[in-house]
């Protein structure tokens, strides 16, 4: 390998380690309200930096049992949990549901109403690969009839390196196999 060759590689190793996921910190405002048995769940994304709707993300809503444990992630991050990486980070939920996208930038869903008690609801972002980024506040239940509004926000997340590696190759494969092409035909046309 030649030596610009490798300074390329390294360049491009060091590079592919600062990818991110989230390019911003995204505001999460959610709306739950009740409706009869269930609870209806809306949910609006906007990047911090960019005021730009996030769209096309794939977004669970999840409830957990306000445990000792969960109290103390809240209380060290000041009423709230903004994390990247583990998904499970809060551990098992009591209820859960994928959200849909029916307008850009909103996301909707309903479940079961838990019992009446003191939740943790969290949402929960894994639309990259490998990354996921997790916004958590306290919740208690029954809501009053006009519901409950929560202010959260998703951390900026890193894109593994492993993933992002061959999203690029993926990417760089077919420019290098149409050079390739271009070389030898080139080549052939000198011989001539």
């Amino acid at each position: 390998m030649t030596s610009k060759r490798w300074a390329w590689t390294v360049l491009f190793a060091l590079l592919a380690g600062l990818a991110w996921g989230h390019a911003e910190p995204v505001q999460v405002v959610v709306v739950v309200t009740p409706a009869g048995q269930e609870l209806k769940i809306d949910v609006q994304m906007v990047g911090e930096v960019s005021t730009l709707p996030i769209r096309g993300a794939v977004v669970e809503a999840r409830f957990y049992a306000r445990t000792p444990e969960l109290q103390k992630l809240l209380d060290e991050g000041g009423g709230s949990v903004s994390q990247a990486g583990d998904p499970d980070l809060l551990g098992v939920p009591v209820a859960s549901v994928p959200l849909e996208e029916p307008k850009e930038g909103g996301y909707r869903g309903a479940l079961p109403a838990p019992p009446p008690g003191d939740y943790v609801l969290a949402v929960v972002d894994t639309t990259f690969k490998g990354e996921a980024a997790v916004a958590a506040k306290p919740l208690r239940l029954p809501l009053p009839p006009t519901g409950a509004t929560l202010a959260l926000q998703l951390p900026e997340t890193t894109t593994p390196n492993r993933y992002l590696l061959y999203a690029l190759l993926g990417l760089a494969l077919p420019a290098l196999v149409g050079i390739g092409f271009a070389l030898a035909a080139r080549g052939e046309r000198k011989a001539d």
